[in-house]
């Protein structure tokens, strides 16, 4: 009796000795959940250069438009998702011909230079890789509707443009857009600019990608 006690005793004591000095390993579970983001990117260092411009190839009475530059672009994002854009300017008290699709050129010895118009070009934009319609909108919360050839650029930070599936009027949601922005600079009439010394054209404008 005395000896089989001792012996369940002991396997007791060892037991527990066991578990004292058991190894362990932590396990953890971690992550970030994060909203989709997208990355704007304009070819060419985003700046459309009209280089110089002889004072004789413009009009004294009247403005003049300089021929159309065209400049591409890029939206990536990490996953796909709805976007839009919209646009403001950052020169917009130089605007010479108040509009929401006009842009301003900055001043010269306190005189406005002129405006830009900035617009969308429908052929060849694509997202993924496919063809889509480009679509706009006057606010958020105005309807949607799909531009022809062209479609407006708002500088008044509320017109949005977006991309849909050809046919159809309603955002789709991918990684990469990509298109074309077509820039039209008109001059202020000569005659109010003082051209003793360089006038140098000053347009900054910016988009803004919005997720819908």
């Amino acid at each position: 009796m005395n000896f089989s006690r001792k012996v369940m005793l002991g396997s007791v004591l060892l037991l527990g000795a066991s578990n004292v000095f058991a190894d362990t390993a932590d396990l953890r579970v971690i992550g970030t959940i994060a909203p989709p983001a997208c990355t704007p990117v304009f070819a060419g260092g985003a700046t459309v250069d009209y280089g110089v411009i002889p004072n004789n190839s413009l009009s004294l009475t009247a403005p003049t438009a300089l021929a159309a530059r065209d400049i591409g672009y890029t939206i990536t994002c990490n996953a796909p998702i709805p976007v839009s854009t919209t646009w403001s300017d950052s020169r917009a008290g130089t605007v010479t011909t108040p509009s929401i699709n006009l842009f301003g050129l900055g001043t010269h010895n306190g005189v406005n230079i002129g405006n830009y118009r900035t617009v969308q070009v429908v052929a060849g934009t694509t997202a993924d890789g496919s063809a889509v319609t480009l679509i706009q909108r006057a606010n958020p919360t105005a309807a949607w509707t799909a531009g022809v050839n062209t479609i407006n650029v708002g500088s008044n930070g509320l017109t949005e443009v977006s991309y849909a599936p050809v046919g159809t009027v309603v955002p789709g949601s991918y990684k990469v857009y990509a298109g074309t922005l077509r820039v039209t600079a008109t001059i202020d009439p000569l005659q109010n600019l003082d051209t003793s010394t360089e006038v140098v054209l000053d347009g900054l404008s910016t988009m803004t990608v919005k997720y819908l």
